[in-house]
């Protein structure tokens, strides 16, 4: 999905509303797939000194498969952005998004954005115990380990602020 930008190019910033609708494919992640409904996105855009900058919400669903039972899982997602897009972007080494004439693709701005939120693992309900085949499993693992699976950057500022009290 391409998003036409020539207003704001026009009219360097004054903002302009938009609302679009992205599908994305199914993903692998990890050795489970997740699937996605349509993705909306609303919001504005501007332009200032050739950069675009889209500022909105993006709503959309996510089927997966629980952790610890194997059901299937519906994971509702919101997620408030504010990305920049420039025509000479590296987007492998910039915090900005490559565009080319007077539209900026959607697409991979919406696949990161939904990639970068995503838990790192699926429940269908917070205190759900998993199957009986599984159990065997879950009992080796950790309880301190699963709760920082499900937030992996909670546990590496942890240890930063552990190394900082050293």
């Amino acid at each position: 999905m391409k998003l036409d930008v020539t207003q704001a190019l026009r009219r360097p910033g004054e903002s302009f509303p938009f609302k679009a609708e992205v599908s994305i494919s199914p993903q692998e992640v990890g050795t489970d797939q997740i699937n996605f409904e349509p993705v909306s996105l609303t919001g504005t855009y501007s332009a200032m000194d050739g950069t675009i900058e889209l500022n909105g919400a993006l709503q959309t669903t996510v089927h997966a498969t629980c952790a610890m039972c194997l059901k299937s899982v519906d994971h509702p997602m919101d997620i408030d952005f504010r990305e920049n897009f420039r025509k000479d972007a590296v987007e492998t080494e910039d915090e900005a998004f490559h565009y080319e004439g007077n539209e900026v693709s959607l697409d991979q701005m919406t696949l990161t954005l939904l990639m970068l939120n995503i838990p790192m693992r699926f429940l269908c309900r917070d205190d759900c115990t998993g199957s009986e085949v599984l159990k065997p499993y879950q009992m080796n693992s950790k309880s301190s380990c699963q709760e920082d699976t499900q937030r992996p950057f909670e546990a590496l500022k942890r240890l930063l602020e552990e190394d900082e009290e050293v």
